[in-house]
């Protein structure tokens, strides 16, 4: 299993299995104040799902670390396959998953920051931003 996209974006939705961004690859965030909202953000992943690990339920762990590796937020997602269907040798299955920020998430000040995501408690990815003070931003 491993995540092979994964990216903060404006907006994702999933439709038919597929994983459909709007402003994707956000790396900067630009606060007029802090502390400050994640919202609006999402967070788009799609992890591949090797056919052996498709009949039960898998842990996302998805933790929010400012720059000196303090833990700002955690929140964990249940995922699965189901009924894989009919699988080809050497195909992996697709679980696409966009994650939304909550209101209540948020950045204690301006600096540098990064998702942090597990599965079944096996660090997978990083992914970095910053976040700005800049005076005037759209919140």
């Amino acid at each position: 299993m491993r995540i092979d996209t994964a990216l903060l974006c404006d907006a994702a939705t999933v439709r038919e299995g597929l994983l459909h961004i709007l402003g994707g690859g956000v790396t900067r965030l630009n606060r007029p104040e802090y502390p400050a909202q994640l919202a609006p953000l999402t967070l788009a992943l799609r992890i591949l799902v090797h056919p052996s690990e498709a009949d039960r339920t898998h842990q996302l762990d998805v933790r929010l670390q400012a720059e000196d590796a303090q833990e700002i937020a955690k929140f964990d997602v249940q995922f699965g396959i189901g009924d894989p269907g009919d699988v080809q040798p050497g195909e992996e299955l697709s679980v696409a998953l966009p994650l939304i920020m909550p209101p209540q998430i948020g950045m204690p000040q301006a600096g540098r920051y990064s998702f942090e995501l597990l599965i079944d408690g096996i660090h997978q990815v990083s992914i970095p931003f910053i976040a700005t003070h800049l005076p005037g931003a759209a919140k």
